[in-house]
């Protein structure tokens, strides 16, 4: 196991401190990571580093049903592009196989799906043996496949089995929200029947699972240093631009090179850091009023703008349209075409 690999911070300090109201910088600090500052949170950081954070919002929080509590906030509160690996398949397997292959951009956590008998099971474990992943973690993550399953189905799919390496107390935590009574078990799981894996997902989108696709393979690949730096950024501000990231400081950090760095190299390809960046903005504000039905307000976020009008501005730039009037006229052609 290579101790080096590292993850990004951002559904830790900006997904689920937001949700709980925890001070993102009181728990950076609290776990030992307080030279981390806010606008360097997109650092990344080692499996134990994350495990710490996590084990710290867990003292931190308000809330006693806090596992329960975020699982249904994560599944249906800010657009998480990770997600659309499950929520654009045509059934529950195929959306879990594809999960499974970019789990690694949420966290320092594996998941595996495959056959037991006739059951579809989920197993979620740390990346590294020696660094255990916390037990209310791997709850949270059976909260979270069944919340959004449901979402998917628009059916109360109930697992037929499920398990974590929790107390006795943490397991009754999320009995309720999974509809049975999770067992001890080391390896954190979830079991569905053949009548619920046969389900068709009422999300399945094709046409946007094939550009989602290309976008989370940028972001894994985007330490990889054989690529050309302008696809680096580009996958890189896939990551960040949900946390609100888009500077070129921002950038450069997760991808371990200064400023001028970066900007150095994108001029020696030809561009820009402002022209990746629009035109990345560009791209996934296209795809995302063509392919789906999130509104101006919701993309705008998703692209890390100031509010709906910055982005209504840079759109009507791009195309010589506002973002509501694009998707009028699309609409309306594509009746004509029908």
């Amino acid at each position: 196991m290579d101790h080096s690999q590292t993850y990004s911070l951002f559904m830790a300090t900006e997904v689920v401190c937001r949700i709980l109201g925890v001070d993102p910088q009181v728990m950076l600090k609290t776990a030992g990571l307080g030279d981390l500052t806010l606008r360097r949170s997109e650092a990344r950081v080692t499996a134990q580093q994350y495990f710490d954070c996590w084990n710290t919002m867990e003292v931190l929080s308000p809330r006693p049903d806090y596992v329960p509590y975020l699982g249904v906030a994560i599944s249906r509160g800010p657009v998480i592009p990770v997600f659309f690996t499950l929520s654009c398949a045509p059934d529950m397997e195929t959306g879990l196989r594809r999960l499974a292959q970019f789990k690694s951009l949420l966290g320092p956590t594996v998941m595996r799906v495959f056959r037991d008998g006739d059951l579809l099971r989920l197993e979620y474990e740390s990346v590294d043996a020696d660094v255990p992943m916390p037990p209310s973690l791997g709850a949270l993550q059976l909260v979270v496949a069944v919340e959004n399953i449901r979402g998917a189905t628009a059916h109360l799919v109930c697992p037929v089995a499920a398990g974590f390496d929790g107390t006795e107390e943490e397991r009754h935590m999320i009995a309720g929200h999974l509809g049975i009574m999770p067992e001890w078990s080391q390896a954190a799981y979830v079991a569905f029947a053949p009548e619920d894996t046969k389900r068709r997902f009422i999300s399945e989108n094709a046409a946007l699972w094939a550009d989602v696709e290309s976008d989370l393979k940028l972001q894994l690949a985007a330490q990889n240093y054989r690529l050309n730096v302008a696809d680096r950024v580009r996958g890189a501000l896939v990551d960040l631009m949900p946390a609100g990231r888009t500077g070129a400081e921002d950038v450069g950090l997760a991808l371990g090179i200064s400023r001028s760095t970066l900007q150095r190299r994108l001029r020696e390809e030809g561009t820009s850091y402002q022209e990746v960046l629009d035109a990345t903005r560009r791209d996934l504000a296209i795809r995302y009023l063509t392919k789906t039905t999130l509104r101006a307000d919701e993309i705008a976020n998703v692209l890390a703008y100031r509010d709906a009008n910055s982005f209504s501005r840079s759109f009507r730039r791009w195309t010589g349209q506002a973002p509501v009037a694009f998707r009028e006229t699309l609409r309306r052609q594509t009746g004509e075409a029908d």
